[in-house]
Protein backbone atom coordinates (compact mmCIF):
# COMPACT_ATOMS: atom_id res chain seq x y z
CA UNK A 1 0.00 0.00 0.00
CA UNK A 2 1.32 3.39 -0.98
CA UNK A 3 0.11 6.33 1.10
CA UNK A 4 0.05 9.88 -0.23
CA UNK A 5 1.44 12.05 2.57
CA UNK A 6 0.74 15.43 0.95
CA UNK A 7 -2.18 16.30 3.25
CA UNK A 8 -0.11 15.38 6.33
CA UNK A 9 2.74 17.67 5.31
CA UNK A 10 0.33 20.53 4.50
CA UNK A 11 -1.85 20.45 7.62
CA UNK A 12 -0.41 20.56 11.12
CA UNK A 13 -2.06 17.97 13.36
CA UNK A 14 -3.56 15.89 10.54
CA UNK A 15 -4.04 12.34 11.74
CA UNK A 16 -5.26 9.06 10.28
CA UNK A 17 -5.35 5.41 11.33
CA UNK A 18 -5.10 2.36 9.11
CA UNK A 19 -5.64 -1.40 9.46
CA UNK A 20 -4.78 -3.98 6.84
CA UNK A 21 -3.27 -7.40 6.30
CA UNK A 22 -0.09 -8.10 4.36
CA UNK A 23 0.66 -11.34 2.56
CA UNK A 24 4.37 -12.10 3.00
CA UNK A 25 3.96 -15.81 2.17
CA UNK A 26 6.42 -15.42 -0.72
CA UNK A 27 9.18 -13.95 1.47
CA UNK A 28 12.07 -16.37 1.95
CA UNK A 29 14.28 -16.30 5.03
CA UNK A 30 17.14 -18.75 5.48
CA UNK A 31 15.74 -21.10 2.86
CA UNK A 32 12.28 -21.19 4.48
CA UNK A 33 9.08 -19.26 3.88
CA UNK A 34 8.25 -18.41 7.50
CA UNK A 35 5.11 -16.28 7.20
CA UNK A 36 2.34 -18.87 7.50
CA UNK A 37 -0.51 -16.35 7.88
CA UNK A 38 -1.12 -12.74 6.83
CA UNK A 39 0.62 -10.06 8.89
CA UNK A 40 -1.96 -7.88 10.65
CA UNK A 41 -0.98 -4.20 10.65
CA UNK A 42 -2.32 -1.27 12.65
CA UNK A 43 -0.76 2.10 11.82
CA UNK A 44 -1.17 5.74 12.73
CA UNK A 45 0.09 8.78 10.84
CA UNK A 46 0.17 12.20 12.50
CA UNK A 47 1.71 15.42 11.27
CA UNK A 48 3.76 17.70 13.49
CA UNK A 49 6.24 20.53 12.89
CA UNK A 50 6.62 19.85 9.16
CA UNK A 51 7.15 16.12 9.66
CA UNK A 52 4.93 13.06 9.93
CA UNK A 53 5.02 10.51 12.75
CA UNK A 54 4.46 6.92 11.59
CA UNK A 55 3.61 4.39 14.32
CA UNK A 56 2.81 0.79 13.45
CA UNK A 57 2.11 -2.51 15.16
CA UNK A 58 2.59 -5.80 13.34
CA UNK A 59 1.08 -9.04 14.66
CA UNK A 60 2.14 -12.23 12.90
CA UNK A 61 2.97 -15.92 13.24
CA UNK A 62 6.15 -17.44 11.87
CA UNK A 63 7.03 -21.11 11.30
CA UNK A 64 10.78 -21.74 11.16
CA UNK A 65 13.13 -24.67 11.62
CA UNK A 66 15.12 -24.49 14.85
CA UNK A 67 18.75 -23.54 14.23
CA UNK A 68 19.93 -26.20 16.71
CA UNK A 69 17.66 -29.23 16.27
CA UNK A 70 16.06 -28.49 12.85
CA UNK A 71 12.53 -29.17 14.18
CA UNK A 72 9.97 -26.74 12.82
CA UNK A 73 8.20 -24.56 15.38
CA UNK A 74 5.77 -21.65 15.26
CA UNK A 75 5.89 -18.48 17.29
CA UNK A 76 3.69 -15.40 17.55
CA UNK A 77 5.30 -11.98 17.30
CA UNK A 78 3.95 -8.55 18.22
CA UNK A 79 6.29 -5.80 17.01
CA UNK A 80 5.96 -2.03 17.23
CA UNK A 81 7.78 0.43 15.00
CA UNK A 82 8.06 4.20 14.94
CA UNK A 83 9.48 6.47 12.24
CA UNK A 84 9.64 10.16 11.52
CA UNK A 85 8.98 11.02 7.88
CA UNK A 86 10.35 14.21 6.34
CA UNK A 87 10.36 15.70 2.84
CA UNK A 88 13.90 16.96 3.15
CA UNK A 89 16.71 16.96 5.65
CA UNK A 90 19.74 19.17 6.13
CA UNK A 91 21.64 16.11 7.36
CA UNK A 92 23.02 13.39 5.15
CA UNK A 93 20.47 11.09 3.46
CA UNK A 94 21.78 8.17 5.53
CA UNK A 95 20.39 9.73 8.70
CA UNK A 96 18.79 6.94 10.75
CA UNK A 97 16.50 9.33 12.63
CA UNK A 98 14.39 10.22 9.60
CA UNK A 99 12.96 8.59 6.51
CA UNK A 100 13.09 10.89 3.52
CA UNK A 101 9.96 10.97 1.36
CA UNK A 102 10.68 13.75 -1.17
CA UNK A 103 7.75 12.77 -3.44
CA UNK A 104 5.43 12.66 -0.39
CA UNK A 105 4.52 9.01 -1.05
CA UNK A 106 5.34 6.15 1.32
CA UNK A 107 5.35 2.44 0.42
CA UNK A 108 4.28 1.21 3.86
CA UNK A 109 4.26 -2.48 2.88
CA UNK A 110 7.95 -2.36 2.00
CA UNK A 111 8.75 -0.33 5.14
CA UNK A 112 6.88 -2.80 7.39
CA UNK A 113 8.65 -5.79 5.78
CA UNK A 114 12.05 -4.14 6.31
CA UNK A 115 11.18 -3.33 9.93
CA UNK A 116 10.07 -6.89 10.64
CA UNK A 117 13.11 -8.49 9.01
CA UNK A 118 15.53 -6.17 10.81
CA UNK A 119 13.86 -6.81 14.17
CA UNK A 120 13.85 -10.62 13.99
CA UNK A 121 16.32 -12.55 16.14
CA UNK A 122 19.61 -13.65 14.57
CA UNK A 123 19.00 -17.23 15.64
CA UNK A 124 15.67 -19.09 15.70
CA UNK A 125 15.40 -21.55 18.57
CA UNK A 126 12.43 -23.78 19.37
CA UNK A 127 13.20 -23.06 23.03
CA UNK A 128 16.07 -21.40 24.89
CA UNK A 129 17.43 -24.65 26.32
CA UNK A 130 17.32 -26.59 23.02
CA UNK A 131 20.03 -29.28 23.10
CA UNK A 132 20.36 -29.56 19.33
CA UNK A 133 21.59 -32.62 17.45
CA UNK A 134 24.28 -35.15 18.41
CA UNK A 135 27.37 -34.29 16.38
CA UNK A 136 28.14 -38.00 15.89
CA UNK A 137 24.82 -39.66 15.02
CA UNK A 138 22.52 -36.66 14.40
CA UNK A 139 19.79 -37.62 16.89
CA UNK A 140 17.69 -34.83 18.32
CA UNK A 141 18.97 -34.60 21.92
CA UNK A 142 15.71 -32.95 23.05
CA UNK A 143 14.10 -36.38 22.67
CA UNK A 144 16.61 -38.06 24.98
CA UNK A 145 20.23 -39.23 24.94
CA UNK A 146 21.44 -40.76 21.71
CA UNK A 147 23.42 -43.72 23.08
CA UNK A 148 26.07 -43.49 20.40
CA UNK A 149 28.88 -43.30 22.93
CA UNK A 150 29.24 -39.56 23.13
CA UNK A 151 31.14 -37.13 21.04
CA UNK A 152 34.39 -38.02 19.41
CA UNK A 153 37.35 -35.84 20.29
CA UNK A 154 38.72 -33.71 17.50
CA UNK A 155 42.10 -35.30 16.65
CA UNK A 156 43.72 -31.86 16.77
CA UNK A 157 42.78 -31.60 20.46
CA UNK A 158 43.99 -35.10 21.42
CA UNK A 159 47.25 -33.69 22.80
CA UNK A 160 45.32 -31.46 25.22
CA UNK A 161 43.17 -34.40 26.39
CA UNK A 162 46.32 -36.35 27.22
CA UNK A 163 47.51 -33.48 29.44
CA UNK A 164 44.38 -33.83 31.57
Amino acid sequence: MVIDLKRFFQAEGAEDRFRWALDFSGVELGGAKPFCAPVEIQARLKSFAGAVSFLARADFVMAMPCDRCAEEFTREYHKEFAHTLVRESERAEDDEDFILVPEEKLDVDRLILEDILLDLPGQFLCREDCLGLCSSCGKNLNQGPCGCGGRETDPRLEVLRQLL
